[in-house]
């Protein structure tokens, strides 16, 4: 009988101590750091909200395609910017297809933006980035950015019998790059910049100086 007594204390301390644990694990935790998460972060916390006028539009911690000339373009992505996936390229370094690969987006992107020389391009914006829904590029990836955006903003304008000058739109592509720009690790880190943030402040500069109508964001 004191063997049973025994036997059901122990069964009756295993049960009360995995309720605990599973509470304090699975519900205290995770709730305290939230909260301080919420409180220290919070706009990492609710994901980093891009916003015009009070409206979320788009989270600036994920990529998607930028189709317009008039916007930065950010990493290649080997999923084409799929949210519902993530993935880069299954190329080993030693493959030569990877070279092949690279040497094509190079091209592409000096295509695209025929002012500058490859020496100019870091490597980051002609590979592809872990996750294919990386949104930060160099500083340097976003400034040689800049004349092809600014001509293309300046032709849209010039179409809607706007004056805007491509002067005063390249002033205001480099205020909104050091605005934005953050380094990726604390004092020793490199710059960078979400080319998700920086697209949606285009969004806003044009809307505000009637290039293109609000309609453009539904």
């Amino acid at each position: 009988m004191v063997k049973k007594d025994h036997k059901y204390r122990f069964i009756w301390k295993s049960a009360v101590f995995v309720l605990l644990f599973l509470f304090l694990l699975g519900f205290v935790f995770p709730t305290v750091t939230a909260v301080i998460t919420d409180k220290a972060l919070p706009w990492q916390s609710d994901g980093e909200p891009v916003e015009i006028n009070g409206t979320v539009y788009d989270s600036a911690m994920l990529a998607r395609a930028f189709n317009n000339s008039f916007f930065f373009q950010p990493r290649p992505s080997a999923i084409d910017y799929n949210l519902s996936e993530s993935g880069s390229t299954s190329y080993s370094l030693g493959n030569p297809a990877l070279l092949n690969q690279t040497e094509a987006l190079i091209q592409q992107f000096l295509k695209e933006n025929p002012t500058i020389n490859v020496s100019q391009i870091p490597y980051a914006m002609v590979s592809y980035s872990g996750s294919g829904l990386d949104p930060d590029i160099p500083l340097q990836g976003a400034i040689i950015q800049i004349p092809r955006i600014a001509v293309s903003i300046h032709e849209l304008a010039l179409k809607g019998n706007v004056d805007i000058s491509n002067q005063s739109v390249s002033a205001f592509l480099n205020h909104t790059i050091n605005s934005d720009k953050f380094q990726n690790f604390p004092i020793f880190g490199s710059y960078e910049v979400s080319v998700v943030s920086l697209n949606f402040a285009i969004i806003n500069y044009m809307i505000g100086n009637g290039v293109i109508s609000s309609s453009f964001l539904n």
